[in-house]
């Protein structure tokens, strides 16, 4: 309600924007496993700095994989893939992405939006770890900090500092295929993937870990083991959420000077 609204914005100037495509995340997750993603953390993180959530705004971009990037996932380096739609999948359902300069120019109003009702502190969570989409919402964190000195605005990608900084985040793996089955088990199927005792092939599955993007691969540009989404369990998803929060929650203090 607008009063309840009204109410918490002047104990807490702070909104929160979670983020991120539908995006496919192969056969056995949800189209939205991104977005979920920051609207959970996002919802977890405002209970303990208080201030509101924003309705997630299901959008972001991708770009055409590099040529290096190509032959690191097990492609040719001229071919032309975009994000995760690899044109081997199985069963391939197209990603929502939209091009990168409609998406600034949305996340821009938002923005804009949020400082006109009067909020000082906007934290954009993000649930997306596409190059040029991150790099569109620094753009634009870094634009409206220097024109506007009394408003702050921050972004982040929900997932775990540690696990970032390490390179041991994956697309579609263990982390987020135990994420969703923490939140929902609706969510995740990993009965759609085949036995164990067969590798997961990027190019035949869109599932792909860190070293896949990196340069480094695995054998046979397959999914190692201890990235293996047929190893999720919500046990897993519970410890990742949590630590994610807390890395969230901590940022989101040092970018507003919350105490």
């Amino acid at each position: 309600m607008p009063h309840q609204l009204r109410a918490e914005q002047k104990k807490m100037p702070l909104i929160y924007l979670p983020l991120a495509p539908l995006e496919w995340h192969g056969l056995h997750l949800a189209v939205g496993t991104d977005p979920i993603n920051a609207e959970r953390c996002a919802l977890a993180v405002a209970e303990r700095t208080g201030g509101v959530v924003l309705p997630t705004l299901y959008m972001g971009t991708e770009r055409e994989r590099p040529p290096a990037m190509l032959e690191s996932l097990g492609f040719k380096n001229d071919e032309y893939v975009v994000g995760m739609d690899f044109p081997e999948a199985k069963d391939l359902f197209k990603s929502f992405y939209c091009p990168e300069e409609l998406f600034a120019l949305v996340v821009r109003d938002h923005i804009e939006q949020c400082i006109e009702h009067g909020y000082k502190y906007i934290f954009i969570m993000n649930g997306h770890g596409g190059v040029n989409h991150n790099e569109v919402l620094d753009r634009l964190c870094k634009e409206f900090n220097g024109k506007n000195r009394d408003i702050k605005t921050a972004f982040a990608l929900t997932f775990p500092d540690k696990a970032l900084a390490g390179g041991s985040c994956s697309h579609a793996g263990i982390d987020e295929t135990s994420l969703m089955m923490f939140y929902d088990e609706s969510l995740a199927d990993i009965g759609k993937l085949p036995p164990g005792s067969i590798k997961l092939k990027y190019a035949d599955y869109s599932i792909v870990d860190s070293g896949g993007f990196t340069g480094n691969p695995g054998k046979g540009y397959t999914v190692s083991e201890n990235m293996d989404p047929r190893n999720a369990s919500a046990k897993i998803g519970e410890k990742i959420f949590n630590e994610t929060v807390e890395d969230m929650y901590k940022k989101a203090c040092k970018a507003f000077n919350l105490k």
